[in-house]
């Protein structure tokens, strides 16, 4: 019995380092999983910056948009009611020019068409601001400033 006892006792004291071992591949099957579980927390994680990022994009494309179109509207009204004044201007050379003789109705007869030609064509294109983008807006408010100077150029001097 002793003999039986000792056997016992020597399998138990030998198998117990096989029980409490992990399974052979155990640890790395157990690393590969939380190195998983912290890639797919990183890629959520930059799936979630980028997805702030974009947002904060999108906030700020919207805020640039708002103030374009606001300094757009601005400066389309100004020229409109720059526009208001010289055709007053305009109409009081017309109503002139009906009444004028000698050299004055002959330099009002030349000098009006052209004037007229250019009121119309400024009107045009300030009326096409509107469809103006924000890429192309410095070059159409330059080429409108100089149709301005030019057209309030020609009628201050008659």
């Amino acid at each position: 019995m002793q003999r039986t006892f000792v056997a016992v006792a020597l399998v138990a004291v030998l198998s117990a380092p096989l029980v409490a071992c992990d399974k052979p591949g155990e640890k790395e099957q157990t690393a590969e999983g939380r190195a998983n579980v912290q890639a797919q927390q990183a890629q959520d994680e930059a799936a979630r910056k980028a997805a702030e990022a974009q947002a904060e994009a999108d906030r700020k494309v919207a805020a640039a948009r708002i103030d374009f179109e606001k300094a757009r509207d601005d400066y389309r009204s100004s020229r409109e009611n720059d526009l208001a004044d010289l055709n007053k201007r305009i109409a009081q050379l017309d109503a002139k020019e009906i009444t004028a003789t000698g050299q004055t109705k002959v330099d009002l007869d030349t000098k009006l068409p052209p004037i007229h030609s250019e009121r119309d064509a400024f009107a045009s294109h300030l009326k096409s601001l509107d469809a103006t983008a924000a890429a192309t807006w410095d070059t159409s408010k330059a080429r409108l400033d100089q149709e301005w100077d030019a057209l309030k150029a020609n009628v201050d001097k008659l």
